[in-house]
């Protein structure tokens, strides 16, 4: 299996020139402006690096990487950051280790990555091999989320299920 590298960027010019310089280098990887699709891309592919870009979405990724730095201590993640954001992920209790603050500089970025995924092929270290999901708990609960008991019975159609429950609801908030 190919070694991938996945890269979420909200910024639609930032990420394609990540994704194409990667590529360009023989690289494989995959680059998702949503992070729930990166979040579903690193449980999936068990990428060999992550490259995080916080710029202008430093909030929501915030979660995120907490997630990952304890659900997946040894994935390697690369964070593009504004210069001036840098001490917020020391507060958040996010290593500023691999950080590229402003200005965007890709061509340091891709030959820092080039150079990583070269080290841990020689060293064979698969960085995600073995680490529990980042959220096998969240998938689990959404796998085993069952029906209610009524839209069991194979004698009505959903919508008269669920109008039958929905009238039974209103029943009790009448008194």
């Amino acid at each position: 299996m190919d070694d991938i590298i996945v890269i979420f960027s909200q910024d639609a010019i930032r990420g394609n020139i990540l994704h194409k310089s990667l590529v360009w280098h023989g690289l494989h990887s995959r680059w998702y402006d949503k992070l729930y699709e990166t979040e579903a891309a690193v449980i999936r592919d068990k990428p060999v690096l992550l490259i995080v870009d916080t710029v202008d979405c430093l909030s929501k990724t915030i979660l995120f990487l907490k997630t990952l730095l304890q659900n997946q201590p040894n994935l390697r993640v690369f964070k593009l950051i504004e210069s001036w954001k840098t001490d917020e992920l020391d507060r958040q209790g996010i290593p500023k280790i691999d950080c590229y603050p402003d200005p965007f500089d890709p061509e340091r970025i891709v030959d820092n990555v080039v150079t990583s995924v070269k080290d841990m092929k020689e060293l064979g270290v698969h960085q995600t091999e073995d680490v529990p999901s980042v959220s096998a708990s969240t998938t689990e609960l959404m796998m085993k989320r069952e029906l209610p008991p009524f839209f069991h019975e194979v004698e009505m159609t959903w919508y008269q299920k669920l109008a039958f429950w929905m009238s039974g609801l209103l029943d009790r908030f009448r008194y």
